[in-house]
């Protein structure tokens, strides 16, 4: 897929402590072949080594810099939006790198198909050590478009490849500053937009057709406290539509408890092999339960303070 009329396009880049791998990242958007973009940085970085590393770019006239003191990938994502002049926003994660074709690709998404407001890539893992831990991950072999939200079943995609179309967006209440790295909640951030862009009547797509590289590892034991992470934010993001009453969720919450939760450990007992995965159940239930005491707008179906700002 390619844009005809080369539209423009903003790339953002979340970043926090990360001044090397940043640089890498920064460097691959800069290389892209698409002829209109623009690059903005949201740095909430607790020290002045990311903006010291990154000096060098900050003279090209693509790109934005933007210091912020807040805390959290999704309000970071939302002052990246704000700052965006493109409707189409593609958003990489500071430890990855991204093809020269990456945003012509994610950009053809949206001129295709109107009703998209969300859009995933694959990512890749670099090379690495396996028997010492992973990199999170996301591979599909063909496109797929959900259209509602029971296609959400199989709609998997993560933050580090995707691409948004800032006028939904916006519509929509932005990203959930409760969730996501930093947040209260912190994972989810990409599941929850893509659920509630469904549940608003747009649609997600997923391409098979580039990939973005992750150089994101993690050994064994932090993919255990990042699997807790993960299960209490899934459960909290997951409460949030049927709180609002949102009844057609119930399938797809349903669903991914039964098979990212509940099956892996009674597999397991079947096999009369330790049960793995248990923390991940205890962990949705405390996630969903919170979610429950959390104040949500519901129109947005956005987490809210409980004084209701």
């Amino acid at each position: 897929m390619t844009v005809h009329n080369e539209e423009l396009i903003s790339a953002t880049i979340c970043t926090r402590n990360r001044c090397a791998s940043v640089v890498d990242a920064i460097s691959s958007l800069l290389s892209s072949d698409h002829r209109n973009f623009e690059l903005v940085i949201v740095d909430q970085s607790t020290d002045d080594q990311t903006q010291k590393a990154i000096q060098k770019f900050l003279p090209d006239s693509r790109i934005k810099y933007i210091r912020s003191f807040t805390v959290g990938k999704a309000r970071a994502l939302n002052i990246g939006m704000r700052e965006s002049r493109g409707d189409i926003v593609a958003i990489t994660d500071d430890d990855c790198i991204v093809p020269t074709n990456w945003l012509g690709v994610m950009g053809s998404i949206f001129e295709t198909h109107p009703r998209v407001a969300v859009a995933f890539c694959n990512v890749s893992g670099v090379t690495h050590d396996s028997t010492r831990g992973f990199i999170p991950a996301y591979t599909r072999r063909t496109d797929f478009l959900a259209t509602t939200i029971q296609d959400k079943r199989l709609a998997r995609g993560i933050g580090a490849g995707m691409a948004v179309r800032r006028s939904y967006l916006e519509k929509l209440g932005g990203f959930d500053d409760f969730l996501g790295p930093g947040g209260m909640f912190p994972s989810a951030e990409e599941r929850d937009i893509s659920i509630r862009a469904l549940l608003s009547g747009y649609q997600v797509y997923e391409t098979a057709l580039v990939a973005v590289e992750h150089f994101g590892f993690r050994t064994w034991e932090q993919g255990k406290q990042l699997t807790r992470r993960d299960f209490v934010a899934i459960g909290a993001a997951y409460a949030k539509p049927l709180k609002c009453g949102r009844w057609d969720f119930l399938e797809v919450a349903v669903f991914d408890l039964l098979n990212e939760a509940l099956l892996p450990p009674l597999k397991d007992m079947l096999k009369l092999r330790r049960p793995r995965g248990l923390a991940r159940i205890s962990s949705f239930v405390l996630g969903f339960y919170r979610g429950l005491v959390t104040p949500v707008d519901k129109t947005s179906i956005r987490f809210i303070e409980k004084n209701g700002a």
